[in-house]
């Protein structure tokens, strides 16, 4: 039976620090499912889902807090299941760039979330250069099925609305 594993390590951005992390995942016998990496300020982070088998998964849950403590890294892990996703309908990608203040991204999920639309991602910085003082944020979101275009549209166009927003996108799909 295989099982997984979430695994989330943070620490210095150094070079080689994402190759070690990988090669103790490797060592134990796991499997990288998913990751992603991110960079913020002079850290990184990193976060995973591995599978393996009972043996492979407790050998890493055991020697990971050490290795991390090694490196001086912050790890994290919880055992999971592999989500069987609901079949959506109707997805949406949705970039919003707005003057940058405190709230914005907790407005849009609270939108999100009042709406029944799933968050599957979510990417957002402060923008620099000549867009300075900008803040952009992208969404990927699964929608009730029952929504029609029109709905998500004006929708959209009111949160964009209450934002001031300078710029946005959306992008609809129907599967």
């Amino acid at each position: 039976m295989t099982h997984h594993l979430v695994v989330t390590a943070i620490g210095e951005n150094r070079a080689g620090i994402v190759n070690k992390v990988a090669r103790q995942i490797t060592d134990s016998g796991c499997n990288i499912v998913d990751s992603r990496l991110g960079i913020f300020g002079n850290e990184f982070t990193f976060i995973l889902l591995l599978s393996g088998s009972w043996n492979q998964i407790t050998r890493l849950e055991t020697t990971l807090p050490l290795f991390g403590q090694s490196q001086a890294l912050i790890t994290m892990m919880k055992r999971t299941q592999v989500l069987s996703q609901p079949s959506y309908a109707l997805s949406a990608d949705i970039e919003l760039v707005v003057a940058d203040r405190p709230g914005i991204v907790n407005r849009c999920t609270q939108f999100f979330s009042d709406g029944g639309w799933d968050l599957q991602a979510m990417q957002s910085q402060t923008l620099a250069g000549i867009e300075s003082g900008k803040f952009q944020a992208h969404f990927q979101l699964n929608l009730p099925e029952q929504l029609t275009d029109g709905e998500v549209e004006n929708a959209v166009d009111r949160l964009c609305r209450e934002l001031e927003c300078e710029r946005h996108r959306l992008r609809l799909k129907r599967k």
